[in-house]
């Protein structure tokens, strides 16, 4: 049998690289067969400092990123969301865009039949993969949406009657496109501040006014998709660092999860589905259930410290 001569640093080197390129393919393949998957139902107590008393413990639900007619994984994550939502019976639902792929066309429509058969108010903006056939689709998309139901807010805002109180409820075309005119839909000056300020991309984060609303959600980052950071904002270990660049489009600073923002909280979801790559690692896709309360969650906290208004229930 043949001795092995090699340096004993060399054959430790080797057993290294074996052990890395194992680890990576378990990786990979956890990316790409199980976290696209991992359908996750989250629930948070999100305070609002001037929430009326009557609106105490309201709920709302915020879904994302459906990208539908992409990966085939996409419809059978959406089908458990809507479900999901179907079970809790909130107050709201916010649909936060990108329902098609790529601008694949819609003629099987969406699977929202729960949402619409349901007692939520449901409230929805356009996404840019919802505009990549042009303006022509985005409206036809607009339209099966209004179909279902759902009130699609670009660049507007509506009054509307949550527990026999009336509630703002404001929404913008996709920030990412350079569509938004917050401007517009929280009126020039603002008449009412707005419950829930609703955008497709965190980027329309540089456009809020001071206080421009009580809680602001977004999606179009899959909070990174492939997320190699633990940082809740943009740095190079993210995917979506390299792809914004490659589209040459401003990225958007806030990744996932919670911020303070000019004095309104802003949240992004990972979203549903997966596009391009058909990988997810450490941003698996999530249903966002939002319990209401003027309670600070941290009294102790600073006024400008996400803490004081946040805290997971899950």
């Amino acid at each position: 049998m043949p001795v092995d001569r090699s340096p004993a640093w060399a054959r430790r080197g080797g057993l290294a690289a074996g052990l890395l390129g194992a680890t990576g393919l378990v990786a990979l393949l956890y990316a790409a067969c199980v976290e696209p998957r991992r359908l996750r139902v989250r629930r948070v107590a999100v305070t609002i400092p001037d929430l009326p008393g009557d609106l105490e413990g309201v709920r709302a639900a915020f879904l994302s990123d459906f990208h539908l007619r992409g990966a085939a994984i996409n419809e059978r994550v959406t089908r458990a969301a809507v479900a999901a939502i179907a079970r809790e019976r909130p107050d709201l639902v916010f649909l936060g865009g990108d329902y098609f792929d790529h601008a694949s066309w819609h003629r099987d429509g969406l699977p929202l039949d729960p949402i619409a058969q349901g007692s939520a108010k449901a409230f929805a903006v356009l996404g840019n993969h919802d505009f990549k056939g042009g303006p022509r689709n985005g409206e036809a998309i607009a339209a099966l949406l209004e179909g279902y139901g759902i009130c699609v807010l670009r660049n507007r805002s509506v009054t509307v009657r949550v527990r026999d109180r009336d509630v703002v409820i404001a929404g913008v075309d996709d920030p990412y496109l350079g569509l938004a005119d917050v401007g517009a839909a929280l009126g020039d000056p603002p008449a009412t501040r707005p419950l829930v300020l609703l955008a497709h991309a965190p980027s329309v984060a540089e456009l809020l006014p001071p206080g421009a609303a009580g809680l602001v959600l977004a999606g179009h980052t899959h909070g990174g998709q492939v997320r190699l950071s633990p940082a809740r904002t943009l740095t190079p270990l993210d995917i979506s660092f390299y792809l914004d660049r490659l589209y040459r489009r401003p990225p958007s600073r806030y990744q996932r999860g919670f911020h303070w923002v000019r004095g309104s909280l802003l949240y992004v979801t990972t979203g549903l589905g997966v596009t391009r790559w058909r990988l997810r690692f450490l941003a698996p896709p999530e249903v966002v259930l939002l319990h209401f309360t003027a309670q600070p969650t941290d009294p102790g906290a600073p006024c400008d410290d996400v803490r004081r208004y946040v805290r997971w229930l899950d």
